[in-house]
């Protein structure tokens, strides 16, 4: 019995030190678009999902993710493919999208618009990078009750 509370602690550390597995944006800049690669914890979007039904998967993100000009007018986003894949043994939605703005708009400078798990999990986080080279910089990160992003490119 005296080696009970070591226990419950190990066990309950365990429980701790898992957290939930996030979402990352990660953008690389051209001239007339933005490509964006979106990853999306399978499980996550399976539970936010269930909050949103109808209509398919592709449907749904593009609900969820948006880009606007700081005016607000919209972008135009187009899902340009989906995968499923797995990465450090959690699988993962990927969404490669295009994001182009409106004519006479730069594509190095936007808001980004998204809640596509956030609106039901609450303590889910959205990395937002940027390609720069050989590796990327954190442009942000979005938690409810956050869904915009102002974005510029490095």
């Amino acid at each position: 019995m005296k080696y009970a509370g070591w226990l419950l602690g190990l066990f309950a550390g365990g429980a701790i030190a898992h957290p939930a597995p996030s979402s990352m944006l990660r953008l690389e800049f051209g001239q007339q678009a933005v490509h964006a690669e979106l990853w999306v914890p399978a499980s996550e979007l399976e539970y936010a999902r269930a909050a949103d039904p109808g209509g398919e998967l592709s449907a749904y993100l593009l609900r969820h993710l948006g880009a606007e000009s700081q005016d607000g007018k919209a972008w135009r986003v187009t899902l340009e493919a989906l995968r499923e894949t797995t990465y450090l043994d959690h699988p993962y939605v990927v969404a490669q999208l295009s994001l182009a703005p409106p004519a006479g708009e730069t594509a190095g400078l936007f808001v980004l618009v998204t809640d596509a798990v956030t609106h039901e999990v609450r303590n889910h986080v959205v990395y937002v990078t940027a390609r720069r080279g050989a590796g990327s910089d954190l442009l942000g990160a979005l938690q409810y009750p956050a869904r915009r992003l102002r974005v510029a490119a490095p």
